[in-house]
């Protein structure tokens, strides 16, 4: 059997040549056996990096993908890449799925913050780290100057006290109630009522304290006008028999510790019928009115003038002797007498003095009572 002859070619080295299918492949090989050797000089160089030089981490994950999908991420190689995953930025590839909806609920809370009605204080330390849109409209303050504040700096000296945590000891430490309502003082000196709760919080990472607060003030108002119509006369404007009752009570009370007198003076308007009947009662009212507004001329700011019944009325003279309280109530007839409306008016005036004329309400009104009929014209 016959060899088949195979024809060598010889290069001009004197050596035979390659087929050029083999060359392709050695080239590639060696190319492929260099790239290895320099991934892995890379990998070993990048595994020294500080952190503050640290390749962003989709850097390190496009690699590991091209190397699996060339088939070349040989075990040292991979053990390498897979112990990067210890540094910084490679760890934020696993923690991205975490951190994800940590960032879209801390979005969500600054949204809500910002949208809602209710101001939002966040206080860190000695001084508020976050504060809403809310509570720069109900403060007067901007959000930079509430960040150089503490929730403390806006509350009125006068509601401080009832707000104060009494656990802690230092001011600089003191913290508010966990709900309760306290008066600030806004930047134009205006005041304004909240209605607070402080809670604890996590922000940034950090201990903080949550208040959120409700402005109570127009409803504040609201309640103080339905208290003072509660305590005083529709027509004249003075205070009524509630108002009357409650001041003298009081007085009696402050009597007892001072030891000082108080007068009262009962007033009756003469011939209110008589007014009704001739000119009607339009006249009469106003007739009221003018005897109301004589009672506010010659009343102190501690005094008070009160309508207690149809054509009754009262003043309660704080420290007050008998001779004075005499003295107030023949200024207050003169008054009506000149006074040139028509129709002319006149009034009838009892005088007693707390205690020598009484001890209680009811003797002290009896006793006023008994001299202002002994002054009514027959």
């Amino acid at each position: 059997m016959k060899r088949k002859g195979v024809q060598v070619v010889l290069g001009q080295d004197g050596f035979a040549q390659m087929p050029e299918a083999a060359r392709k492949h050695l080239r590639e090989r060696s190319s492929r056996q260099s790239f290895v050797e320099g991934l892995r000089s890379i990998v070993s160089t990048a595994h020294e990096l500080p952190a503050e030089v640290d390749p962003p981490a989709h850097v390190w994950a496009s690699l590991h993908a091209q190397l699996e999908e060339e088939g070349i991420l040989s075990r040292s190689v991979r053990g390498r890449l897979q112990k990067r995953t210890q540094f910084r930025m490679l760890r934020k590839i696993r923690e991205q799925p975490q951190e994800a909806p940590l960032r879209q609920s801390e979005a969500k809370f600054r949204t809500l913050a910002e949208t809602i009605a209710s101001g939002i204080f966040i206080s860190r330390g000695k001084r508020l780290h976050y504060v809403n849109h809310a509570a720069e409209v109900i403060t007067g303050y901007t959000r930079e100057e509430l960040s150089s504040m503490n929730f403390w700096d806006l509350v009125h000296p006068e509601t401080r006290e009832p707000v104060i945590n009494r656990g802690r000891a230092q001011r600089e430490e003191i913290g508010l109630a966990s709900r309760c309502e306290v008066r600030i003082l806004t930047k134009n000196h205006e005041e304004r009522w909240l209605d607070i709760t402080a809670k604890p919080i996590d922000f940034d990472g950090e201990p903080s304290r949550l208040i959120s607060a409700f402005d109570l003030t127009e409803r504040k108002r609201a309640e103080e006008q339905a208290q003072l119509l509660a305590v005083t006369d529709p027509l004249t404007g003075l205070g009524n028999y509630r108002r009357l009752l409650d001041v003298l009570h009081a007085e009696i009370e402050r009597s007892g510790r001072t030891r000082r007198p108080f007068a009262v003076l009962l007033l009756d308007l003469d011939g209110l019928k008589k007014i009704n009947d001739r000119y009607g009662h339009v006249a009469g009212s106003r007739a009221l009115c003018r005897l109301g507004d004589a009672l506010r001329l010659f009343c102190r700011a501690i005094d008070t003038a009160a309508r207690y019944g149809g054509d009754e009325f009262a003043v309660i003279l704080p420290e007050t002797t008998a001779s004075a309280a005499g003295f107030v109530a023949s200024r207050i007839r003169e008054r009506i007498a000149t006074d040139s409306k028509q129709p002319a008016l006149s009034a009838s005036i009892g005088v007693a003095v707390y205690p020598q004329d009484g001890e209680t309400i009811e003797a002290l009104l009896q006793t006023a009572d008994r001299e202002l009929y002994g002054m009514k014209p027959v």
